[in-house]
């Protein structure tokens, strides 16, 4: 995950562009005067919130699909796939 450092002048300009972001942020340190001033981070359920609605966008598509799971469990060296 990607930690950005901004100003507290342009965070507060954008305060709603990077409160978009700040889930697929691991943190925003914002600075004053050039040292680090605050540091901001999303709450683990909205970041829990965001991950569901990616895996939700999936439903349907490749994943689902038997064949592609038989494949990821099967290492090159065994003859059978593992099982959870």
């Amino acid at each position: 995950m990607d930690t950005i450092i901004i100003p507290i002048t342009d965070f507060l300009r954008k305060a709603g562009e990077y409160a978009d972001r700040l889930p697929s942020l691991e943190k925003i340190i914002i600075t004053r005067g050039g040292r680090p001033f605050a540091e901001l981070k999303a709450s683990p359920q909205e970041k829990n919130r965001k991950l569901i609605e990616l895996i939700k966008s999936f439903n349907g598509k490749l994943f689902e699909n038997e064949e592609v799971w038989k494949a990821v469990y099967t290492r090159r060296n065994r003859k059978k796939p593992i099982t959870i």
